[in-house]
């Protein structure tokens, strides 16, 4: 599994890869036969958000706040297209590209200071990687990467008021962050992340610092990843209420 792309043009063809697979696929069982509404025009989208990003990426123009996230919206839906196309035509071999995608974009939209809304695309993009895997510093570095996204989510998302969903991308988000920094081994990650998530979803620590201690039984891992562990499970009892 590759990690992040930090270059919009990198993005691009990488996106543009996903979206020929479509068209040739799309092509063979015409599943979306309107040009305007279907792979064809999804492209002529995708090609103009990104020349865009390019130009900002430059820093030939820039946008203002309200500007940005109009823009980071319409990127987010146009991604959004591309993902249903994908499923719709069942072209599983570009879900690993399209995770790719999702979590590059947004990560480089969150250090272009925009406001992040859509979360959805972003959040299982960035699971599927991290699940994928298992070098301690690329865990450290795809924490740390998914902390940047988070910093740029809207406050409405990250407020939390609807929790009705277990599989809301705001929960899943902060819960991979956790997940990743523990399996990464490292006390000051783990220590920094279990600390915003205690803030960012408090209702959930108990059940995770469980679980993350259940984990650690059955590995080997430092002492001092067991002592983190122990000092957030007094901190967050199992059967506390919250």
């Amino acid at each position: 599994m590759s990690t992040l792309i930090s270059d919009i043009d990198a993005i691009s063809e990488l996106t543009l890869k996903i979206m020929q697979t479509v068209i040739a696929k799309n092509d063979q069982v015409k599943v979306f036969e309107d040009v305007d509404s279907g792979p064809i025009g999804l492209a002529a989208a995708l090609s103009d958000f990104f020349q865009i990003s390019s130009v900002l990426e430059s820093g030939q123009q820039a946008l203002d706040s309200e500007q940005i996230n109009e823009f980071t919206d319409y990127g987010l839906h146009l991604l959004d297209g591309l993902a249903q196309m994908v499923r719709r035509l069942d072209i599983m071999d570009q879900r690993e590209n399209l995770a790719r995608v999702y979590a590059s974009i947004g990560l480089w939209l969150a250090r272009q200071n925009a406001t992040l809304e859509n979360l959805e695309g972003i959040a299982d993009g960035f699971a599927y990687i991290a699940n994928g895997l298992n070098d301690q510093k690329e865990l450290a570095t795809i924490c740390h990467q998914m902390g940047e996204v988070i910093e740029a989510v809207s406050e409405s998302k990250a407020m939390d008021q609807d929790r009705s969903s277990p599989w809301r991308p705001w929960r899943v988000l902060n819960l991979n962050a956790g997940i990743t920094a523990t399996r990464s081994l490292d006390p000051q990650l783990m220590e920094q992340t279990f600390d915003a998530l205690g803030r960012r979803l408090p209702y959930d620590m108990p059940g995770f610092i469980a679980d993350g201690k259940r984990q650690m039984i059955m590995q080997n891992v430092p002492d001092e990843v067991k002592e983190v562990m122990d000092r957030y499970a007094e901190k967050w009892p199992a059967n506390a209420v919250h």
